[in-house]
Protein backbone atom coordinates (compact mmCIF):
# COMPACT_ATOMS: atom_id res chain seq x y z
CA UNK A 1 0.00 0.00 0.00
CA UNK A 2 0.99 3.60 -1.02
CA UNK A 3 2.26 5.98 1.49
CA UNK A 4 1.59 8.74 -1.18
CA UNK A 5 -1.71 11.24 -1.22
CA UNK A 6 -3.03 12.07 -4.07
CA UNK A 7 -1.68 15.13 -6.25
CA UNK A 8 -2.62 18.71 -4.38
CA UNK A 9 -3.36 16.98 -0.91
CA UNK A 10 0.64 16.48 0.03
CA UNK A 11 2.22 13.51 0.46
CA UNK A 12 3.36 11.35 3.25
CA UNK A 13 6.56 8.32 3.38
CA UNK A 14 9.12 6.85 4.89
CA UNK A 15 12.36 7.48 4.40
CA UNK A 16 15.63 4.78 4.23
CA UNK A 17 16.81 6.18 7.57
CA UNK A 18 13.16 5.09 8.85
CA UNK A 19 12.01 9.07 9.07
CA UNK A 20 8.60 9.75 7.95
CA UNK A 21 8.93 12.69 5.66
CA UNK A 22 5.65 14.54 5.30
CA UNK A 23 5.67 17.41 1.77
CA UNK A 24 3.12 20.11 0.33
CA UNK A 25 3.02 22.81 -1.94
CA UNK A 26 2.54 26.23 -0.16
CA UNK A 27 2.65 29.76 -0.56
CA UNK A 28 5.50 31.72 -0.53
CA UNK A 29 6.21 34.99 0.89
CA UNK A 30 6.65 37.82 -2.24
CA UNK A 31 4.18 35.49 -4.21
CA UNK A 32 4.68 31.89 -5.56
CA UNK A 33 5.01 28.42 -4.16
CA UNK A 34 7.48 26.26 -3.17
CA UNK A 35 7.53 22.48 -1.70
CA UNK A 36 7.89 22.01 1.69
CA UNK A 37 9.29 19.39 4.04
CA UNK A 38 8.50 18.36 7.36
CA UNK A 39 9.74 15.05 9.37
CA UNK A 40 8.35 13.18 12.05
CA UNK A 41 9.33 9.71 13.77
CA UNK A 42 5.86 8.74 12.83
CA UNK A 43 3.37 8.07 10.48
CA UNK A 44 1.05 9.55 12.71
CA UNK A 45 3.61 12.76 13.56
CA UNK A 46 3.99 13.25 9.85
CA UNK A 47 0.52 13.21 8.86
CA UNK A 48 0.22 15.74 12.11
CA UNK A 49 2.36 17.95 10.18
CA UNK A 50 0.87 17.74 6.83
CA UNK A 51 -2.55 18.76 8.00
CA UNK A 52 -0.58 21.78 9.47
CA UNK A 53 1.09 23.00 5.89
CA UNK A 54 -2.38 22.26 4.26
CA UNK A 55 -4.05 24.24 6.58
CA UNK A 56 -1.55 27.24 5.94
CA UNK A 57 -1.78 26.49 2.23
CA UNK A 58 -5.76 26.29 2.55
CA UNK A 59 -6.06 29.67 4.67
CA UNK A 60 -2.87 31.48 1.88
CA UNK A 61 -0.53 31.82 5.16
CA UNK A 62 2.88 32.03 3.18
CA UNK A 63 6.37 30.61 4.25
CA UNK A 64 9.21 32.33 4.62
CA UNK A 65 11.68 31.87 1.76
CA UNK A 66 13.71 28.90 2.00
CA UNK A 67 17.08 30.12 2.17
CA UNK A 68 16.63 32.98 5.09
CA UNK A 69 18.26 32.74 7.72
CA UNK A 70 18.20 34.52 11.14
CA UNK A 71 21.01 36.85 10.52
CA UNK A 72 19.51 38.29 7.16
CA UNK A 73 16.34 38.39 8.72
CA UNK A 74 17.31 40.41 11.85
CA UNK A 75 20.13 42.82 9.31
CA UNK A 76 16.50 43.52 7.36
CA UNK A 77 14.56 43.99 10.51
CA UNK A 78 17.31 46.96 12.04
CA UNK A 79 16.95 48.77 8.83
CA UNK A 80 13.27 48.53 9.00
CA UNK A 81 13.17 49.62 13.03
CA UNK A 82 15.86 52.50 12.09
CA UNK A 83 13.74 55.72 11.50
CA UNK A 84 10.51 53.96 13.56
CA UNK A 85 12.73 53.87 17.29
CA UNK A 86 14.60 56.18 19.35
CA UNK A 87 18.43 56.23 18.81
CA UNK A 88 19.22 54.81 21.84
CA UNK A 89 16.67 51.66 21.42
CA UNK A 90 18.19 51.15 17.94
CA UNK A 91 21.69 51.06 19.22
CA UNK A 92 20.15 48.99 22.29
CA UNK A 93 19.33 46.35 19.61
CA UNK A 94 21.97 46.48 17.31
CA UNK A 95 24.50 45.67 20.44
CA UNK A 96 22.26 42.62 21.71
CA UNK A 97 22.13 41.16 18.25
CA UNK A 98 25.77 41.77 16.94
CA UNK A 99 27.30 40.70 20.67
CA UNK A 100 24.71 37.52 21.67
CA UNK A 101 22.31 36.65 18.78
CA UNK A 102 23.96 36.46 15.72
CA UNK A 103 26.90 34.47 17.35
CA UNK A 104 24.40 31.41 18.58
CA UNK A 105 21.58 31.72 15.78
CA UNK A 106 22.56 33.80 13.39
CA UNK A 107 23.09 31.09 10.58
CA UNK A 108 20.14 28.74 11.41
CA UNK A 109 16.59 28.79 9.16
CA UNK A 110 14.45 31.54 10.07
CA UNK A 111 10.82 29.27 9.38
CA UNK A 112 13.45 26.39 11.55
CA UNK A 113 14.07 28.52 14.84
CA UNK A 114 12.26 26.55 17.46
CA UNK A 115 11.75 27.28 20.97
CA UNK A 116 14.68 24.61 21.96
CA UNK A 117 17.18 26.98 19.62
CA UNK A 118 16.30 29.70 21.73
CA UNK A 119 16.19 28.43 24.97
CA UNK A 120 19.66 26.53 23.93
CA UNK A 121 20.53 30.59 23.30
CA UNK A 122 19.88 32.04 26.65
CA UNK A 123 21.29 28.71 28.37
CA UNK A 124 24.90 29.64 26.97
CA UNK A 125 24.36 33.03 27.48
CA UNK A 126 24.20 32.18 31.11
CA UNK A 127 27.01 29.79 30.93
CA UNK A 128 29.25 32.74 29.71
CA UNK A 129 28.84 34.49 32.70
CA UNK A 130 26.41 37.21 31.13
CA UNK A 131 24.16 38.91 34.31
CA UNK A 132 20.67 38.30 33.87
CA UNK A 133 19.66 42.09 33.29
CA UNK A 134 21.89 41.61 29.94
CA UNK A 135 20.13 37.97 29.26
CA UNK A 136 16.63 39.34 29.62
CA UNK A 137 17.46 42.73 27.17
CA UNK A 138 19.16 40.12 24.84
CA UNK A 139 16.25 38.27 25.08
CA UNK A 140 13.42 40.60 24.59
CA UNK A 141 15.21 41.94 21.11
CA UNK A 142 14.73 38.28 19.93
CA UNK A 143 11.07 38.91 20.76
CA UNK A 144 10.60 41.88 19.26
CA UNK A 145 12.30 40.92 16.29
CA UNK A 146 10.48 37.74 15.92
CA UNK A 147 7.37 39.40 16.29
CA UNK A 148 7.77 41.78 13.19
CA UNK A 149 8.50 38.39 11.45
CA UNK A 150 5.19 36.68 12.70
CA UNK A 151 3.03 39.95 11.52
CA UNK A 152 4.88 39.58 8.36
CA UNK A 153 3.95 36.01 8.00
CA UNK A 154 7.37 34.43 7.99
CA UNK A 155 6.77 32.34 11.30
CA UNK A 156 3.97 31.04 11.68
CA UNK A 157 4.75 31.68 15.68
CA UNK A 158 7.34 33.98 18.12
CA UNK A 159 9.32 31.02 19.58
CA UNK A 160 11.13 33.26 21.86
CA UNK A 161 7.66 34.23 23.87
CA UNK A 162 7.53 30.45 24.53
CA UNK A 163 11.09 30.63 26.11
CA UNK A 164 11.15 31.89 30.28
CA UNK A 165 14.13 34.01 30.89
CA UNK A 166 14.90 34.51 34.64
CA UNK A 167 14.08 37.94 35.87
CA UNK A 168 17.05 39.99 37.22
CA UNK A 169 16.84 40.69 41.37
CA UNK A 170 15.76 43.98 41.71
CA UNK A 171 17.73 45.99 43.86
CA UNK A 172 16.21 48.18 46.47
CA UNK A 173 16.29 51.57 45.37
CA UNK A 174 17.59 54.06 47.23
CA UNK A 175 15.22 56.80 48.74
CA UNK A 176 15.05 59.93 47.55
CA UNK A 177 16.03 63.59 49.41
CA UNK A 178 13.25 64.01 52.26
CA UNK A 179 12.53 67.36 52.88
CA UNK A 180 15.18 68.29 55.28
CA UNK A 181 17.93 67.17 52.53
CA UNK A 182 15.83 68.83 49.54
CA UNK A 183 15.68 72.17 51.69
CA UNK A 184 19.59 71.72 52.36
CA UNK A 185 20.59 71.50 48.79
CA UNK A 186 18.49 74.64 47.93
CA UNK A 187 20.69 76.63 50.64
CA UNK A 188 23.57 75.15 49.50
CA UNK A 189 23.18 75.66 45.95
CA UNK A 190 22.26 79.29 45.95
CA UNK A 191 24.58 81.75 44.77
CA UNK A 192 26.37 78.47 42.67
CA UNK A 193 26.79 79.44 39.13
CA UNK A 194 24.03 76.26 38.34
CA UNK A 195 21.87 77.06 40.95
CA UNK A 196 18.75 77.24 38.33
CA UNK A 197 20.28 73.83 37.12
CA UNK A 198 19.34 71.73 40.58
CA UNK A 199 16.42 74.11 41.54
CA UNK A 200 14.68 72.90 37.87
CA UNK A 201 15.78 68.92 38.20
CA UNK A 202 14.93 69.01 42.43
CA UNK A 203 11.59 71.04 42.19
CA UNK A 204 10.17 69.96 38.19
CA UNK A 205 11.58 66.48 38.23
CA UNK A 206 13.50 67.40 34.72
CA UNK A 207 15.11 64.32 33.28
CA UNK A 208 18.59 64.81 32.79
CA UNK A 209 18.41 64.76 28.91
CA UNK A 210 16.09 67.21 29.05
CA UNK A 211 17.66 69.61 31.44
CA UNK A 212 20.62 69.68 29.25
CA UNK A 213 18.34 70.22 26.20
CA UNK A 214 16.83 72.96 27.35
CA UNK A 215 16.83 76.17 25.23
CA UNK A 216 15.88 80.09 26.41
CA UNK A 217 13.51 80.23 23.72
CA UNK A 218 11.91 77.16 26.16
CA UNK A 219 11.54 79.79 28.89
CA UNK A 220 8.82 81.81 28.57
CA UNK A 221 9.11 84.96 31.55
CA UNK A 222 6.29 86.47 31.00
CA UNK A 223 3.62 83.65 31.12
CA UNK A 224 6.10 82.29 33.72
CA UNK A 225 6.44 78.76 31.77
CA UNK A 226 8.99 76.20 30.59
CA UNK A 227 8.82 73.88 27.81
CA UNK A 228 10.13 70.88 27.79
CA UNK A 229 10.41 70.20 23.95
CA UNK A 230 13.43 68.31 23.12
CA UNK A 231 16.56 66.25 24.88
CA UNK A 232 20.22 65.97 24.32
CA UNK A 233 22.05 62.32 24.51
CA UNK A 234 25.44 60.81 23.34
CA UNK A 235 24.75 58.70 20.28
CA UNK A 236 27.35 57.16 18.11
CA UNK A 237 29.91 59.22 19.57
CA UNK A 238 28.00 62.49 18.93
CA UNK A 239 25.39 64.53 21.31
CA UNK A 240 22.78 64.84 19.28
CA UNK A 241 19.39 66.94 19.72
CA UNK A 242 16.41 64.56 20.39
CA UNK A 243 12.82 64.56 20.72
CA UNK A 244 11.79 63.86 24.18
CA UNK A 245 11.39 60.51 25.91
CA UNK A 246 7.33 59.84 24.73
CA UNK A 247 4.59 62.25 23.65
CA UNK A 248 3.55 63.30 27.28
CA UNK A 249 7.11 64.04 28.35
CA UNK A 250 7.18 66.75 25.68
CA UNK A 251 5.07 69.60 27.94
CA UNK A 252 4.99 73.05 29.30
CA UNK A 253 4.69 73.73 33.02
CA UNK A 254 4.31 76.69 35.41
CA UNK A 255 7.39 78.27 36.90
CA UNK A 256 7.37 78.28 40.73
CA UNK A 257 8.81 81.56 41.89
CA UNK A 258 12.06 80.04 42.95
CA UNK A 259 12.76 78.44 39.18
CA UNK A 260 11.43 81.68 37.99
CA UNK A 261 14.54 83.67 39.83
CA UNK A 262 16.99 81.53 39.56
CA UNK A 263 16.46 80.93 35.79
CA UNK A 264 16.23 84.97 35.43
CA UNK A 265 19.63 85.24 37.44
CA UNK A 266 20.85 82.77 35.02
CA UNK A 267 20.04 84.72 32.27
CA UNK A 268 21.29 87.30 33.60
CA UNK A 269 24.80 85.98 33.86
CA UNK A 270 25.08 84.98 30.97
CA UNK A 271 24.05 87.92 29.41
CA UNK A 272 26.86 89.51 31.26
CA UNK A 273 29.38 87.36 29.96
CA UNK A 274 28.01 86.76 26.18
CA UNK A 275 26.25 90.56 25.81
CA UNK A 276 27.63 94.08 25.25
CA UNK A 277 27.33 96.59 27.52
CA UNK A 278 24.47 98.59 27.17
CA UNK A 279 22.63 96.00 24.49
CA UNK A 280 20.13 93.66 25.94
CA UNK A 281 21.30 89.94 24.99
CA UNK A 282 18.25 88.15 23.26
CA UNK A 283 17.68 84.76 25.35
CA UNK A 284 19.35 81.89 22.23
CA UNK A 285 21.37 78.98 23.05
CA UNK A 286 20.94 76.46 25.77
CA UNK A 287 20.36 77.28 29.05
CA UNK A 288 22.91 75.15 30.80
CA UNK A 289 25.46 74.87 27.65
CA UNK A 290 29.10 75.06 28.07
CA UNK A 291 31.40 78.07 27.90
CA UNK A 292 31.36 77.48 24.29
CA UNK A 293 27.83 77.67 23.93
CA UNK A 294 27.48 74.10 23.13
CA UNK A 295 25.45 71.40 24.68
CA UNK A 296 26.40 69.84 28.10
CA UNK A 297 27.45 66.13 28.13
CA UNK A 298 24.93 64.62 30.31
CA UNK A 299 27.45 62.20 31.75
CA UNK A 300 29.13 65.52 33.00
CA UNK A 301 26.05 66.22 34.55
CA UNK A 302 26.23 63.29 36.97
CA UNK A 303 29.71 63.93 38.21
CA UNK A 304 28.71 67.45 39.05
CA UNK A 305 25.68 66.20 41.02
CA UNK A 306 27.86 63.79 42.93
CA UNK A 307 30.97 66.13 43.10
CA UNK A 308 28.49 68.64 44.78
CA UNK A 309 27.23 65.80 47.16
CA UNK A 310 30.18 65.00 48.38
CA UNK A 311 31.52 69.00 48.94
CA UNK A 312 28.97 69.74 50.81
CA UNK A 313 28.57 67.01 52.79
CA UNK A 314 24.93 65.36 51.38
CA UNK A 315 24.02 61.94 50.83
CA UNK A 316 24.59 60.89 47.94
CA UNK A 317 21.75 59.79 45.64
CA UNK A 318 21.42 59.15 41.89
CA UNK A 319 21.17 62.48 39.54
CA UNK A 320 17.36 60.68 38.83
CA UNK A 321 16.45 60.54 42.18
CA UNK A 322 16.13 64.25 42.14
CA UNK A 323 13.33 63.58 39.91
CA UNK A 324 12.08 60.72 42.58
CA UNK A 325 12.52 63.69 45.37
CA UNK A 326 10.52 65.49 43.23
CA UNK A 327 7.25 63.35 42.56
CA UNK A 328 7.32 61.75 46.15
CA UNK A 329 7.65 65.44 47.69
CA UNK A 330 4.70 66.30 45.65
CA UNK A 331 2.29 63.81 46.04
CA UNK A 332 2.90 63.80 50.01
CA UNK A 333 1.87 67.32 49.96
CA UNK A 334 -1.60 65.52 48.70
CA UNK A 335 -1.12 66.60 44.87
CA UNK A 336 -3.24 64.45 42.77
CA UNK A 337 -1.52 62.25 40.88
CA UNK A 338 -2.53 62.90 37.45
CA UNK A 339 -1.30 66.68 38.14
CA UNK A 340 2.21 65.31 39.08
CA UNK A 341 1.78 62.68 35.79
CA UNK A 342 1.82 65.91 33.93
CA UNK A 343 4.50 67.83 35.46
CA UNK A 344 7.03 65.15 35.00
CA UNK A 345 5.81 64.31 31.97
CA UNK A 346 4.99 60.44 32.94
CA UNK A 347 3.26 57.87 30.25
CA UNK A 348 1.52 56.49 32.67
CA UNK A 349 -0.06 57.11 36.00
CA UNK A 350 1.20 54.05 37.38
CA UNK A 351 4.75 54.64 36.87
CA UNK A 352 4.08 58.01 39.13
CA UNK A 353 2.39 55.73 42.02
CA UNK A 354 4.86 53.64 41.58
CA UNK A 355 7.71 56.20 42.44
CA UNK A 356 5.67 57.12 45.37
CA UNK A 357 6.41 53.70 46.74
CA UNK A 358 9.82 55.19 47.36
CA UNK A 359 8.79 57.26 50.31
CA UNK A 360 10.51 57.76 53.33
CA UNK A 361 9.98 55.91 56.98
CA UNK A 362 9.24 59.27 58.30
CA UNK A 363 6.50 59.96 55.61
CA UNK A 364 4.99 56.40 56.02
CA UNK A 365 5.07 56.92 60.18
CA UNK A 366 3.37 59.87 60.16
CA UNK A 367 0.63 58.69 58.08
CA UNK A 368 0.13 56.18 60.45
CA UNK A 369 0.49 58.07 63.39
CA UNK A 370 -2.14 60.22 61.69
CA UNK A 371 -4.18 56.81 61.64
CA UNK A 372 -3.31 55.98 64.83
CA UNK A 373 -5.16 59.37 66.13
CA UNK A 374 -8.39 58.48 63.76
CA UNK A 375 -9.08 55.63 65.06
CA UNK A 376 -7.93 56.80 69.17
CA UNK A 377 -10.75 57.49 71.45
Amino acid sequence: MSGRNLNGEGSVWQRKDGRWCAAAYVPTTGGGVRRVYRYGQTRAEANNKLRELLDRAEKDIPVAPANLIVASFLAEWLEHIRQHVRPSTYAGYESNIRLHLLPRIGRKKLARLSVRDVRLMVDGLRADGLNPRSIQYAHATLRSALEHAHREELVSRNVAKLVRVEQPTTLKPREPLSVEEARKLIDEVRGHRLEALWVVLLMLGLRRSEACGLRWEHVDFEARTLRIAQSVQRVDGKLRELPTKSRRSNRTVPLPPRCLYALADRHSAVQREHGQPGRPWPPTGYVFGTAHRTAMEPRNLTRMWRALCTEHGMRTVPLHGLRHTCVSLLLALGVHPRVVMEIVGHSAIEMTMNIYGHVNLDTQRAALNHLDEQLSD
